[in-house]
């Protein structure tokens, strides 16, 4: 048996150090250090070196090299986008890509050699009119405790958008906030559940996981936070093709919006069974008698 390979990625605990500084208070001297700095990729990565940010031995990952990135593009990856980084980087072994400390080695070095363009794309927020940059300028340039509070807030942001913030947002915050990890694991389930026989078209998976991101949370949520009923790669890829298959059958079905309702049935039902004990396609059949119940329910 060959050892695993390795990658690099920053040191988890200087980096879970230097995440816990830049959110103990709003509107530090070090946020706003911070922030100042996010305006240039060299000021950046010069911020970053001096925190003493060491970089574990390991391969480094290939650069993203798909449709061409942009600042709206990096916060909300497009479906092709997205695909394409998964494909880049699917050796990628689970217990790497789940560490934030991954994720920002490779944002940082995506800004290093241009392919994200500057930092300041990391604090896009919001609607499309507002450039990360002016939101980082108009956070620096008020004073007292609103400009406090924007202040922290795009500080949040881009520790978000480069690599989950786990102290502020817990596990979750990874597999939902970064847009480069958000893209691997979503990406990841669909191309698992393709592999599987009689399963929903790749377009109709997609309709489920990126339907928004909220969605997306609920769905990262019930997997992280439901290991008892949802730990089974059978049940989770199950669950996703049935509302697949549902959202094929209702286009209009109150389940786009009330994933926690179906969630919670499906809990009471494993309380009552050993769901990870049965096979992908005996899970789906329980699960599509269960949504189309609760449709009838949520629409009588």
């Amino acid at each position: 048996m060959t050892d695993p390979v390795e990658y690099a990625e920053l040191s988890d605990g200087a980096y879970s150090t230097l995440q816990n500084r830049l959110i103990r208070d709003k509107g530090t001297r070090i946020q706003r250090e911070f922030l100042e700095a996010a305006k240039n990729s060299d000021a950046f990565l010069a911020f970053m070196k001096r925190e003493n940010l060491i970089t574990t031995a390991g391969k480094d990952v290939g650069l993203f090299d798909g449709v061409r990135l942009t600042e709206q593009s990096f916060k909300d990856m497009t479906d092709d986008q997205e695909r394409a980084a998964y494909e880049k980087w699917k050796d990628v072994p689970p217990r790497v890509a789940c560490r934030p400390s991954f994720w920002a080695h490779v944002t940082l070095r995506h800004l290093e050699h241009g392919s994200i363009e500057a930092p300041y794309w990391l604090a896009a927020n919001g609607g499309k009119n507002e450039s990360g940059e002016e939101r980082m300028d108009r956070a620096l340039a008020g004073i007292g405790e609103k400009a406090n509070k924007l202040v922290d807030d795009c500080v949040r942001t881009v520790l978000r958008r480069m690599s989950g913030l786990r102290a502020a947002r817990g596990n979750r915050s990874v597999f939902v906030d970064s847009s480069f990890g958000r893209a691997w694991w979503r990406e990841r389930m669909v191309a698992r559940i393709l592999k599987r026989k009689n399963v929903e078209r790749r377009a109709a998976l997609l309709d489920v996981v990126r339907l928004n991101k909220e969605y997306w949370e609920d769905i990262v949520k019930m997997i992280v936070s439901r290991g008892s009923v949802f730990g089974s790669v059978d049940v989770q890829d199950a669950f996703v093709n049935s509302l697949a298959k549902h959202f094929n059958s209702e286009p209009s079905t109150p389940l786009k919006t009330k994933l926690k309702d179906a969630t919670r049935r499906f809990s009471n039902i494993a309380a009552s069974r050993e769901l990870g004990a049965l096979d992908f396609s005996e899970v789906g059949k329980i699960a599509d008698r269960l949504l189309v119940a609760i449709h009838q329910r949520l629409t009588r």
